[in-house]
């Protein structure tokens, strides 16, 4: 997006407008507004207009969000544009050059099922980002709701209910083991640390006693310097007798 300046007057001259890139981050509205454009004319599957799901979808993500520490406006923003790389022509690209902010792309990205992908493979992709995370467990939630699921043929319903009961619970095993092995990892570094630690310490008490021979070592050179004077003096005691004052 470009904000062309207005021109003013200098030195008798009007000086030469110049384009320059809005770098402004889109707000919540402008989220919604795009995703209101990208959802145009399509319905959720009991008929209603889609856009009503990410919007219910925004607003309750904020509670979800505390749980995993995500920035509430950002994960608002992703839940909003959740589908609408899925579901519409936008692109990633898009997005990006609109000015939404890195982790709202990443987290869109993550929660755009690719064609064909396997759903485990999917969902191990959102748990891996704290912000898809807390899009998703919403977005499952009312994609669940009993209070929307009843207005469905019946076996239908059953049907949604159990997919998304199997996938939430799929979703909380996979984020599960990704902070165990978050766990595990920062444990290991410790105790790898806490080796080289113990390893390092008697190397540096030897080096301290090897610094204390070579003093005695020293000493020892002078104990030498020591026997080498008795020695010439039991020579010279050997000799003619010293004579004595009278």
């Amino acid at each position: 997006m470009f904000r062309r300046l207005g021109t003013d007057v200098r030195g008798g001259r009007r000086a030469r407008s110049v384009p320059r890139m809005v770098s402004d981050t889109p707000s919540l509205d402008d989220a919604v507004a795009l995703a209101t454009r990208a959802h145009t004319g399509q319905l959720d599957k009991i008929g209603e207009g889609y856009i009503g799901h990410p919007l219910r979808v925004m607003r309750a993500v904020a509670a979800i969000a505390d749980g995993v520490g995500a920035d509430h406006e950002h994960a608002q923003m992703a839940a909003v544009l959740h589908d609408v790389v899925e579901d519409s022509a936008i692109t990633l690209d898009d997005l990006v050059a609109l000015g939404y902010p890195p982790a709202v792309v990443a987290a869109v990205d993550a929660l755009s099922h690719r064609p064909g992908e396997p759903v485990e493979d999917y969902l191990a992709r959102v748990a891996a980002d704290d912000l898809a995370v807390a899009v998703k467990r919403a977005d499952m939630a009312d994609n669940g709701d009993p209070a929307r699921l009843i207005r469905l043929p019946a076996e239908r319903a059953d049907r949604y209910r159990q997919r998304y009961a199997d996938r939430t619970r799929l979703l909380d095993d996979l984020v599960a083991a990704r902070r165990a092995a978050g766990k595990a990892a920062g444990t290991g570094e410790a105790a790898e640390a806490a080796d080289a630690d113990a390893h390092r310490k008697p190397a540096e008490e030897a080096g301290e006693a090897s610094g204390t021979e070579g003093v005695g070592g020293t000493e020892g050179v002078g104990g030498g310097d020591a026997k080498r004077a008795g020695g010439r003096a039991a020579a010279r005691g050997s000799g003619p007798p010293v004579a004595s004052t009278p």
